[in-house]
């Protein structure tokens, strides 16, 4: 049988495609951790506006809440943080040294969570596409690019999707795997991050107006409280 002209220049360029697209995101990929490897020895410090949706598998339910967050680098591997949400409830969290504090305005009380060795797996997930270096993710992590989902690309930023499945078994204890959204070109940090649990519950973090090391007040990641605030030690 005779291939006509025009299918077969169809199977050709569906051939390429096929043959050609691991590459394309192996070089995607390798650009990219290279591109991380190079911000993260500059970064100190980020602002911005923040979005966490959180999906509830067993409910299919989705909360979502909005608000600004400000992290600072103080060591390698250690940040410091404060994330003041101002919708739907307002509460502002603040995290440094293993610790987490929440505080609670309408009650005017701060919740004190001691994290022990669990703080450094807090650390390791905010800093995540923030101060991480590519070398180090490819470390802790299986990476590699996925296509982009319809409709995931933030400020119409054209994105490149990274999965990144925990190498170590004490990390799998807290997620399944993370997806970060990273724009093609410029800065590489994250518009978009998705954390995963083994229960099919997830979150999304959604980034906007980023400010990469902005100057920031001695005071910037500290509790601004009103007198007469109560502090409760959680778990005790």
């Amino acid at each position: 049988m005779k291939i006509q002209p025009r299918a077969f220049a169809a199977f050709l360029l569906v051939a390429t495609v096929t043959v050609a697209s691991p590459a394309r995101a192996a070089d995607a990929l390798h650009d990219l951790l290279a591109r991380m490897d190079k911000a993260a020895s500059t970064f100190q410090a980020m602002s911005g506006k923040v979005t966490y949706v959180t999906h509830t598998d067993v409910l299919n339910d989705n909360s979502s809440e909005s608000g600004t967050v400000v992290m600072r680098k103080v060591a390698p591997g250690e940040v410091q943080g404060l994330i003041n949400f101002l919708t739907p409830d307002p509460r502002t969290v603040q995290f440094e040294k293993r610790s987490l504090q929440i505080y609670y305005p309408k009650i005017k009380t701060v919740n004190k969570w001691d994290l022990g060795t669990h703080g450094e797996q807090l650390d390791q997930f905010i800093m995540i596409g923030f101060g991480t270096s590519g070398t180090q993710l490819a470390r802790d992590y299986s990476v590699k690019v996925l296509p982009n989902e319809k409709g995931t690309s933030q400020q119409d930023i054209p994105s490149i999707r990274l999965e990144l499945i925990p190498k170590a078994g004490e990390a799998r204890e807290y997620l399944k795997k993370l997806e970060l959204w990273i724009p093609q070109t410029g800065d590489p940090y994250p518009v978009r991050e998705k954390i995963s649990q083994s229960s099919g519950d997830y979150r999304l973090v959604i980034y906007s107006d980023l400010k990469i090391n902005p100057p920031l007040k001695a005071d910037a990641l500290q509790l601004k409280l009103p007198p007469g605030v109560k502090f409760e030690q959680a778990g005790k």
